[in-house]
């Protein structure tokens, strides 16, 4: 079997701000790249995503594409699994990250909150309760 099944892509206007507020702030583990270039892998927990800027990387019809639904509203949310989500949630109030749906337990048995980064893309962090 391969390695990570899905791997999102999040896509960002400004890496070095996306950087900040995924590395610096949340505490992504940085799997590959730097807050300079434009394609980065980073990692929480079994969580892999990839940072991207779009810089012309792809044909032109889809790098046309990537830039004019880049920034748009989306009902997406990622969810993603956290070891020490009130811990995570008092790190994101912290740093002034925008919060959407505060620190909760659901009827489905779990925790979670969600934030938004700085282009719109929702994170919803959830842990089993037990």
């Amino acid at each position: 079997m391969p390695g990570w099944g899905v791997i999102p892509a999040i896509r960002v206007r400004d890496m070095q701000q996306a950087w900040a507020f995924y590395v610096d702030t949340l505490g992504f583990e940085v799997r590959r790249g730097g807050p300079d270039e434009d394609h980065n892998g980073i990692l929480m927990g079994d969580c892999n995503l990839m940072l991207e800027k779009p810089a012309g990387s792809y044909g032109i019809e889809y790098d046309a594409a990537i830039q004019q639904r880049l920034g748009t509203p989306s009902a997406m949310a990622l969810y993603i699994e956290v070891d020490d989500l009130p811990g995570l949630y008092d790190r994101a109030q912290h740093a002034g990250v925008t919060i959407l749906d505060p620190l909760a337990a659901r009827e489905w048995g779990q925790s979670e909150f969600t934030v938004a980064d700085p282009d719109g893309n929702w994170l919803t962090f959830w842990k089993k309760d037990e």
